[in-house]
Protein backbone atom coordinates (compact mmCIF):
# COMPACT_ATOMS: atom_id res chain seq x y z
CA UNK A 1 0.00 0.00 0.00
CA UNK A 2 2.83 2.36 0.93
CA UNK A 3 4.51 1.61 -2.40
CA UNK A 4 1.29 2.40 -4.29
CA UNK A 5 1.02 5.71 -2.43
CA UNK A 6 4.66 6.54 -3.33
CA UNK A 7 4.05 5.71 -7.01
CA UNK A 8 0.88 7.77 -7.00
CA UNK A 9 2.73 10.69 -5.39
CA UNK A 10 5.54 10.40 -7.96
CA UNK A 11 3.06 10.44 -10.83
CA UNK A 12 1.24 13.39 -9.28
CA UNK A 13 4.53 15.30 -8.91
CA UNK A 14 5.46 14.50 -12.51
CA UNK A 15 2.06 15.75 -13.63
CA UNK A 16 2.61 19.00 -11.75
CA UNK A 17 5.96 19.35 -13.49
CA UNK A 18 4.35 18.97 -16.92
CA UNK A 19 1.63 21.46 -16.01
CA UNK A 20 4.28 23.87 -14.68
CA UNK A 21 6.30 23.57 -17.90
CA UNK A 22 3.18 24.25 -19.97
CA UNK A 23 2.30 27.24 -17.81
CA UNK A 24 5.83 28.61 -18.16
CA UNK A 25 5.71 28.12 -21.94
CA UNK A 26 2.38 29.96 -22.09
CA UNK A 27 3.84 32.79 -20.00
CA UNK A 28 6.85 33.11 -22.30
CA UNK A 29 4.65 33.12 -25.38
CA UNK A 30 2.62 35.89 -23.74
CA UNK A 31 5.85 37.91 -23.38
CA UNK A 32 6.64 37.38 -27.06
CA UNK A 33 3.13 38.39 -28.10
CA UNK A 34 3.51 41.64 -26.15
CA UNK A 35 6.87 42.17 -27.86
CA UNK A 36 5.27 41.59 -31.27
CA UNK A 37 2.69 44.26 -30.53
CA UNK A 38 5.30 46.68 -29.15
CA UNK A 39 7.53 46.33 -32.22
CA UNK A 40 4.72 47.06 -34.67
CA UNK A 41 2.38 44.10 -34.75
CA UNK A 42 2.34 40.79 -36.59
CA UNK A 43 1.26 42.21 -39.96
CA UNK A 44 4.05 44.79 -40.07
CA UNK A 45 6.73 42.42 -38.81
CA UNK A 46 5.77 39.86 -41.44
CA UNK A 47 6.65 42.45 -44.12
CA UNK A 48 10.18 42.89 -42.76
CA UNK A 49 12.06 40.84 -45.38
CA UNK A 50 14.98 43.03 -46.43
CA UNK A 51 16.71 46.13 -45.07
CA UNK A 52 19.48 48.54 -46.00
CA UNK A 53 20.97 50.26 -42.97
CA UNK A 54 23.51 53.08 -42.91
CA UNK A 55 25.37 53.72 -39.68
CA UNK A 56 28.23 55.52 -37.95
CA UNK A 57 30.05 54.61 -34.76
CA UNK A 58 33.26 53.35 -33.21
CA UNK A 59 34.97 49.96 -33.09
CA UNK A 60 37.64 48.51 -30.84
CA UNK A 61 40.54 47.69 -33.18
CA UNK A 62 44.34 47.56 -32.94
CA UNK A 63 44.36 48.64 -29.32
CA UNK A 64 42.08 51.66 -29.70
CA UNK A 65 38.65 52.94 -30.65
CA UNK A 66 38.35 53.65 -34.37
CA UNK A 67 35.70 55.71 -36.13
CA UNK A 68 33.61 53.65 -38.53
CA UNK A 69 30.93 54.31 -41.12
CA UNK A 70 29.07 51.69 -43.08
CA UNK A 71 26.08 50.22 -44.86
CA UNK A 72 24.54 46.81 -44.26
CA UNK A 73 22.19 45.11 -46.74
CA UNK A 74 20.27 42.17 -45.33
CA UNK A 75 17.94 39.79 -47.13
CA UNK A 76 16.18 37.45 -44.71
CA UNK A 77 17.01 34.68 -44.07
CA UNK A 78 20.52 34.15 -45.44
CA UNK A 79 22.02 36.99 -47.50
CA UNK A 80 24.24 39.76 -46.21
CA UNK A 81 26.43 42.53 -47.58
CA UNK A 82 28.31 44.88 -45.28
CA UNK A 83 30.49 47.78 -46.37
CA UNK A 84 32.46 49.40 -43.57
CA UNK A 85 34.96 52.25 -43.70
CA UNK A 86 37.43 52.35 -40.81
CA UNK A 87 39.57 55.37 -39.93
CA UNK A 88 42.99 54.22 -38.70
CA UNK A 89 45.13 57.21 -37.78
CA UNK A 90 43.70 59.30 -40.60
CA UNK A 91 43.87 56.54 -43.21
CA UNK A 92 40.57 55.13 -44.42
CA UNK A 93 40.29 51.39 -44.97
CA UNK A 94 37.23 49.94 -46.70
CA UNK A 95 36.19 46.35 -45.98
CA UNK A 96 33.32 44.67 -47.85
CA UNK A 97 31.90 41.35 -46.64
CA UNK A 98 29.33 39.40 -48.64
CA UNK A 99 27.49 36.16 -47.95
CA UNK A 100 25.12 34.98 -50.68
CA UNK A 101 23.70 32.00 -48.81
CA UNK A 102 26.54 29.71 -49.85
CA UNK A 103 29.76 31.65 -50.40
CA UNK A 104 31.51 34.19 -48.20
CA UNK A 105 33.87 36.87 -49.51
CA UNK A 106 35.86 39.65 -47.88
CA UNK A 107 37.22 42.53 -49.95
CA UNK A 108 39.80 44.75 -48.26
CA UNK A 109 40.82 47.84 -50.23
CA UNK A 110 40.10 46.22 -53.57
CA UNK A 111 41.45 42.72 -52.92
CA UNK A 112 38.84 39.96 -52.63
CA UNK A 113 39.35 36.74 -50.69
CA UNK A 114 36.88 33.86 -50.54
CA UNK A 115 36.72 32.13 -47.17
CA UNK A 116 36.07 28.40 -47.22
CA UNK A 117 36.99 27.62 -43.60
CA UNK A 118 33.94 25.75 -42.31
CA UNK A 119 34.18 27.36 -38.85
CA UNK A 120 33.98 30.83 -40.37
CA UNK A 121 31.18 29.83 -42.76
CA UNK A 122 29.26 28.23 -39.90
CA UNK A 123 29.64 31.40 -37.83
CA UNK A 124 28.18 33.50 -40.65
CA UNK A 125 25.28 31.06 -41.08
CA UNK A 126 24.64 30.86 -37.35
CA UNK A 127 24.68 34.64 -36.93
CA UNK A 128 22.14 35.03 -39.72
CA UNK A 129 19.98 32.17 -38.44
CA UNK A 130 19.82 33.48 -34.89
CA UNK A 131 19.61 37.20 -35.57
CA UNK A 132 17.83 37.33 -38.90
CA UNK A 133 16.55 33.88 -39.80
CA UNK A 134 13.48 33.99 -37.60
CA UNK A 135 11.29 36.61 -35.98
CA UNK A 136 9.16 36.69 -32.86
CA UNK A 137 6.18 35.35 -34.82
CA UNK A 138 8.12 32.24 -35.89
CA UNK A 139 9.33 31.69 -32.33
CA UNK A 140 5.79 31.13 -31.09
CA UNK A 141 5.65 27.87 -33.05
CA UNK A 142 7.56 24.60 -33.32
CA UNK A 143 10.38 23.75 -33.82
CA UNK A 144 11.37 26.72 -31.63
CA UNK A 145 11.62 26.06 -27.89
CA UNK A 146 11.36 28.74 -25.21
CA UNK A 147 12.96 28.73 -21.77
CA UNK A 148 12.93 31.36 -19.05
CA UNK A 149 16.18 33.19 -18.34
CA UNK A 150 14.69 35.22 -15.51
CA UNK A 151 14.14 38.85 -14.59
CA UNK A 152 17.19 41.12 -14.69
CA UNK A 153 18.20 44.77 -14.88
CA UNK A 154 19.38 45.97 -18.31
CA UNK A 155 20.89 49.45 -18.26
CA UNK A 156 18.76 50.26 -15.22
CA UNK A 157 15.53 48.91 -16.73
CA UNK A 158 13.57 45.89 -15.50
CA UNK A 159 13.67 43.15 -18.12
CA UNK A 160 12.48 39.60 -18.61
CA UNK A 161 14.69 37.13 -20.48
CA UNK A 162 13.76 34.30 -22.85
CA UNK A 163 16.22 31.78 -24.27
CA UNK A 164 15.16 30.64 -27.75
CA UNK A 165 16.37 27.27 -29.05
CA UNK A 166 16.04 25.54 -32.39
CA UNK A 167 17.74 22.40 -33.61
CA UNK A 168 20.63 23.20 -35.93
CA UNK A 169 21.34 26.69 -34.59
CA UNK A 170 22.78 28.31 -31.52
CA UNK A 171 20.62 29.41 -28.64
CA UNK A 172 19.99 33.12 -28.32
CA UNK A 173 18.58 34.97 -25.33
CA UNK A 174 16.29 37.98 -25.70
CA UNK A 175 15.68 40.46 -22.89
CA UNK A 176 12.54 42.61 -23.13
CA UNK A 177 11.69 45.78 -21.23
CA UNK A 178 8.92 44.83 -18.76
CA UNK A 179 7.31 48.24 -19.18
CA UNK A 180 7.47 48.87 -22.94
CA UNK A 181 8.02 45.23 -24.09
CA UNK A 182 10.71 46.46 -26.50
CA UNK A 183 13.91 44.45 -26.92
CA UNK A 184 16.74 45.71 -24.72
CA UNK A 185 19.43 43.10 -25.26
CA UNK A 186 20.39 39.89 -27.04
CA UNK A 187 23.02 37.43 -25.85
CA UNK A 188 24.52 34.48 -27.68
CA UNK A 189 27.68 32.43 -28.11
CA UNK A 190 29.70 33.40 -31.16
CA UNK A 191 32.93 32.30 -32.85
CA UNK A 192 35.70 34.91 -33.00
CA UNK A 193 37.89 34.18 -36.05
CA UNK A 194 40.70 36.37 -34.71
CA UNK A 195 40.86 34.61 -31.34
CA UNK A 196 39.85 31.28 -32.95
CA UNK A 197 37.54 30.52 -30.04
CA UNK A 198 33.95 30.99 -28.94
CA UNK A 199 32.95 34.14 -27.09
CA UNK A 200 29.79 35.54 -25.54
CA UNK A 201 28.33 38.37 -27.61
CA UNK A 202 25.99 40.85 -25.95
CA UNK A 203 24.12 43.43 -27.99
CA UNK A 204 22.35 46.28 -26.19
CA UNK A 205 19.65 48.22 -28.08
CA UNK A 206 19.78 51.72 -26.65
CA UNK A 207 17.26 53.55 -28.81
CA UNK A 208 14.37 53.08 -31.23
CA UNK A 209 12.82 54.89 -34.16
CA UNK A 210 9.46 54.59 -35.92
CA UNK A 211 9.64 53.26 -39.46
CA UNK A 212 6.62 52.24 -41.54
CA UNK A 213 4.65 51.25 -38.46
CA UNK A 214 7.59 49.40 -36.89
CA UNK A 215 9.74 50.13 -33.87
CA UNK A 216 13.31 49.50 -35.02
CA UNK A 217 16.57 49.94 -33.13
CA UNK A 218 18.67 52.96 -34.08
CA UNK A 219 21.46 52.76 -31.51
CA UNK A 220 23.33 49.75 -30.19
CA UNK A 221 26.43 48.64 -28.28
CA UNK A 222 28.13 45.27 -28.74
CA UNK A 223 30.38 43.55 -26.20
CA UNK A 224 32.52 40.42 -26.57
CA UNK A 225 33.11 38.54 -23.31
CA UNK A 226 32.10 41.68 -21.44
CA UNK A 227 34.61 43.89 -23.29
CA UNK A 228 33.48 46.75 -25.55
CA UNK A 229 33.64 45.83 -29.24
CA UNK A 230 31.46 48.29 -31.16
CA UNK A 231 28.80 50.97 -30.93
CA UNK A 232 26.67 52.15 -33.83
CA UNK A 233 24.13 54.85 -34.53
CA UNK A 234 21.75 54.27 -37.44
CA UNK A 235 21.68 57.26 -39.80
CA UNK A 236 19.27 55.80 -42.36
CA UNK A 237 17.11 52.69 -42.64
CA UNK A 238 15.25 51.50 -45.73
CA UNK A 239 12.84 48.54 -45.71
CA UNK A 240 12.30 46.55 -48.92
CA UNK A 241 10.29 43.55 -50.03
CA UNK A 242 13.39 42.13 -51.74
CA UNK A 243 16.87 43.28 -52.71
CA UNK A 244 18.39 42.69 -56.14
CA UNK A 245 20.56 39.57 -56.40
CA UNK A 246 23.41 41.78 -57.66
CA UNK A 247 23.71 43.26 -54.16
CA UNK A 248 25.08 39.92 -52.96
CA UNK A 249 27.45 39.28 -55.87
CA UNK A 250 31.18 38.73 -55.35
CA UNK A 251 32.74 42.10 -54.43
Amino acid sequence: MARIRLIAFALFTLGLGVLSARAQNDDLKAVLRKAITAHGGEANLAKLKATVTKYKGTMSLLGGKRDVEGETSLQIPDRLRNVIKIDIQGKEITVITVYNGKQFWVNSNGITTEFTDEKILDEVRQSLLTEAGGNYIDMLKAPYELNAVGEVKIKGKDAVGIRVSKKGQRDISYFFDKKTHLLLKTEMRSYDPQKKQEITQEKYILGYQDKLGLKVGNKAEIYHDGVFFMEVNVTDLQIHAKLDDAVFAKP
